[in-house]
């Protein structure tokens, strides 16, 4: 973490996000090398360790349930649900502070709402053949897959359709189908109450704030957002987060590694 911290010029963490499963070591290194960073847990890795005293599909589909919450009154209506069904199995859930894996207390700074890291996993099966490797060959085939990769994701920003990305591109329609069920009432100034079915919730468009969070903490507009735009006569892609932009993509993928010459020099 020392070196990591080193090598990106993160200092104390402040405005940073990481992403682990719970291991002890990783939780102590973190809150002391970065204290400012925030640090979010897999809930897949939770679910494992939580599921070891409690089965059953129904709380499995609600601890899930629990940390797609994103607000609070959302998670403890499911948390309940769970305790309707067994006490203790919630009680030991929420002994994993919810701060570290539920949506509803993640910070609004990170515009990933996440709430697993499966990309780990994905890394992992890439390098499937590089990592039987002694560690100098492992290390190059890295390198070399790697130098690929940062090539193959510009060229492919550079096709893009629109100025944004098309994973925030296909949020933002899904979320525009969505808002065509909700009805807004707007108080003249810049509040607007949008009722989704049975849930009512408050848009402030100066603020760029939803009750309901998704819009805060994914950077996307989301359906009651969408509702108020439209009722503003604003476009909602007009409110896209940057780092959604070809911009900032191009920005990641700019730093080529450079080829070297074979081990003999």
């Amino acid at each position: 973490m020392e070196l990591l911290r080193s090598s990106l010029e993160l200092g104390d963490g402040e405005g940073v996000t990481f992403m682990s499963d719970i291991q002890k070591g990783l939780l102590d290194a973190v809150s002391t090398v970065v204290p400012k960073s925030h640090h979010r847990w897999c809930v897949r890795h939770l679910k494992d360790n939580w599921s070891k005293n409690w089965r059953g599909l129904e709380k499995k589909k609600l601890l899930w349930w629990c940390a797609w919450s994103t607000y609070e009154e959302e998670f403890k209506d499911h948390l309940k649900t769970m305790g309707d069904i067994n006490e203790n199995a919630a009680k030991d859930l929420i002994w994993y502070p919810p701060q570290n894996w539920c949506r509803s207390y993640f910070d609004t700074t990170c515009k990933n709402y996440m709430v697993d890291n499966n990309f780990i996993e994905s890394f992992n099966k890439w390098i499937l053949e590089a990592r039987q490797k002694p560690i100098i060959k492992m290390l190059e085939d890295i390198r070399v897959k790697v130098m690929t990769m940062l090539k193959d994701r510009e060229e492919e920003c550079r096709i893009w359709r629109g100025e944004f990305s098309p994973y925030a591109m296909e949020l933002l329609n899904d979320f525009t189908q969505n808002a065509q069920g909700c009805e807004v009432v707007f108080n003249g100034d810049n509040g607007y109450e949008v009722v989704e079915g049975a849930h009512r919730h408050t848009v402030n468009l100066l603020l760029k704030k939803c009750t309901c969070r998704t819009w805060d903490l994914s950077g996307i507009p989301c359906p009651h957002a969408i509702k108020a735009l439209d009722n503003n006569k604003e476009d909602p892609l007009s409110e896209v987060h940057w780092w959604y932009s070809k911009k900032a993509y191009m920005l990641v993928y700019m730093h080529k590694l450079q080829p070297v010459r074979g081990d003999k020099f």
